[in-house]
């Protein structure tokens, strides 16, 4: 059980007055358990499927409600004694007990995807069990479907909601270290992708080659590696040359020539924790008005780099990065933060970020993407990008990979 982080979120509750919390979000429910529903919440996004419920009170345990595909798999990876299963339409007998005439089900004993009533039920026990039924309860309200809402308000029309959104975005922002160690292994492989997906490089080639080229590096490393085991997927944005897209249609946009900038923003998952990088390589030759650029962003990078510390608000950081690039020779270069949190979400991106108006002070254990890039469809696009650990005395930067121009091909 992630005693830690339940006690922390008790706290939390405490503070704010409130009797309990429901996980409702994939992130949130994965967080506070270490369960993730691959199934059914983030597979098949049915929000509102798999709901951990965590009491302010300590003497009261935590409960998960859960689909009965996942109840076993979520009971041993939770920790958590209260597991109770709703059902889906998977058939999980035995051959056996299919086999065996007295044990034939009922027609229509399985619904076509899940009963909400029966779910509605679940929840309902597990609140009435704790004296929860007019209770002040604090949830993800800002992603919380309506239908919950509305679901909710007719079995316990006394209980009133409270959104908790970034309460849990304060506390995940900080890292316990099984999660650094999570994020510091998935950057390693990340960079394993993008030193693999540079080399050899040939005219022609593009963007989507290169997303090809490093999800084939990541994975050739994971496997080599059980460092890797909890490895489960990645994301790519990729550019080639004059163009500031995604790489994700076959047959558009430019084609790999020489001096041709390749911008790489990119990450993989390892044991749920979502990484973030980038980096920019230049084919064959390096044009002036690239070098340029790329050597002031490069400058912002460092600037922000060197204010990253406990105590310094993340607006302090957005303001080192901007103030340089703008002195540089780009008076008029804007953006809306230089960085950001990163941890579970589907999105990479999370709170806080390191943007002009946000004053929430840095704090040790936070892992923050700093970044500096361009998409400019003259020069090509530019990522400088690194995760940074806050230290007690300053940051430690995970990624390794050099942060200069380098030529390739």
């Amino acid at each position: 059980m992630r005693t830690q982080i339940i006690g922390a979120v008790r706290e939390r509750l405490q503070d704010r007055g409130l009797d309990a919390y429901i996980a409702c979000t994939p992130s949130n429910v994965f967080y506070t358990t270490g369960f993730q529903s691959f199934f059914l919440m983030q597979w098949w996004r049915m929000l509102g499927t798999v709901l951990a419920v965590i009491p302010a009170d300590p003497t009261q345990p935590p409960a998960l409600v859960v689909s009965d595909f996942e109840a076993v798999q979520a009971r041993e990876e939770s920790g958590f004694e209260d597991v109770r299963p709703f059902r889906v339409w998977v058939e999980l007998r035995d051959a056996r007990d299919l086999a065996d005439p007295s044990a034939t089900a009922a027609p229509g004993s399985r619904p076509a995807q899940y009963d909400t009533a029966e779910q509605d039920a679940l929840l309902r026990s597990v609140l009435a069990d704790r004296g929860l039924l007019s209770a002040r309860i604090g949830t993800d309200l800002r992603y919380v479907p309506y239908d919950t809402v509305r679901r909710v308000a007719a079995f316990a029309p006394r209980l009133t909601w409270e959104d908790m959104t970034d309460d849990l975005y304060g506390l995940r922002s900080v890292k316990y270290d099984f999660e650094i160690e999570r994020l510091r292994r998935a950057t390693e492989l990340s960079e394993a992708g993008m030193s693999f997906a540079v080399r050899d490089l040939r005219p022609g080639l593009t963007a989507l080659d290169l997303r090809h080229r490093y999800q084939q590096g990541v994975l050739a490393a994971a496997m080599a590696d059980p460092r890797y085991a909890g490895y489960s997927d990645q994301w790519m944005l990729p550019a080639v040359g004059p163009s500031t897209g995604t790489g994700a249609a076959p047959g558009t946009g430019p084609v790999l020539a020489d001096g041709a900038l390749i911008k790489f923003d990119c990450g993989v998952t390892l044991g749920g924790y979502r990484g973030d990088g980038g980096r920019t390589f230049a084919f064959r030759t390096v044009r002036p008005a690239a070098r340029r650029l790329h050597d002031v962003l490069l400058g912002a990078h460092r600037e922000a780099r060197s204010v990253i510390r406990p105590g310094v608000t993340a607006r302090e950081v957005f303001q080192a990065a901007q103030r340089h690039i703008r002195a540089g020779g780009y008076p008029s270069f804007t953006r809306g933060h230089y960085g950001h949190s990163v941890g579970i979400d589907t999105f990479h991106e999370e709170p806080p970020y390191l943007s002009a108006d946000e004053e929430r002070p840095l704090l040790p254990g936070m892992v923050l993407a700093v970044e500096t890039p361009s998409y400019s469809s003259d020069t090509g696009a530019i990522m400088i990008e690194d995760l940074l650990l806050v230290t007690d005395d300053g940051h430690e930067v995970l990624h390794r990979l050099p942060h200069e121009l380098t030529v390739v091909g």
